[in-house]
């Protein structure tokens, strides 16, 4: 398959952004249509946020253990799998407890995929071509948004109206989420390509660590 960057460039930012907006959006609208109060839900909803704001504690990490790559197709299979475990517990008694774990699991999975993903970027494209395909990475993070809060809520209400079943039209809906993270991690195993063996070679161990030292600093300063 091509390694030209349009044909991985689209999918991984779409892939980016469709996890956000499933955790930090329909996770809230499909908690207050099963009955979950407002009050638990703006409270433990509302932490769901913070893998993404600590992610740079763990950065670093992902340049000692692995290649970017690795971890972008690890965290897009794991995201797939959490959709999934999702979808399987919905209709269960005490869904809001195992849901909600799950969906913190999402959210650091989604945050690492998102460092992973903006790393590998900027490694495997010339500064000229970061340039060209930075409307692209844009435009299809915004078409993972617009999936997430507007296609697949529509397709919860058609799932909902045929069966008359909130519980199990939202599980349907997630594993229909499920599937299409599921089939972009399939596609990205033979699209994206292996272009970091020998620029991570060049980084040495201390380096790595240096690294780390001084995103610990900046994160407290």
């Amino acid at each position: 398959m091509s390694n030209k960057p349009f044909s991985w460039i689209p999918t991984l930012y779409f892939a980016e952004g469709l996890p956000y907006v499933l955790v930090m959006t329909v996770s809230i609208l499909m908690f207050k249509q099963l009955g979950i109060s407002n009050t638990d839900v703006a409270l433990y909803t509302g932490w769901l946020y913070l893998p993404w704001v600590i992610k740079p504690l763990w950065s670093p990490f992902i340049d000692i253990f692995k290649s970017k790559r690795w971890w972008i197709l690890l965290t897009q299979f794991l995201i797939a799998t959490g959709l999934a475990g999702i979808a399987f517990l919905i209709p269960t008694t005490g869904f809001f407890r195992w849901t909600l774990a799950i969906f913190w699991l999402l959210a650091f999975s989604s945050a690492t995929h998102d460092i992973s993903a903006d790393g590998f970027y900027l490694l495997s494209l010339s500064s000229g071509d970061q340039s060209l395909y930075v409307g692209v990475r844009s435009t299809f993070y915004r078409i993972a948004m617009i999936t997430g809060e507007g296609g697949l809520l529509m397709l919860c209400g058609l799932f909902e109206k045929n069966c008359g079943n909130a519980a199990r039209a939202w599980s349907i809906t997630f594993l229909v989420a499920a599937g299409l993270m599921l089939l972009i991690a399939l596609y990205h195993c033979a699209s994206l390509p292996r272009c970091e063996k020998e620029q991570s070679s060049e980084r040495t161990t201390r380096q790595i660590w240096n690294e780390l030292i001084g995103t610990f600093v900046s994160f407290f300063k």
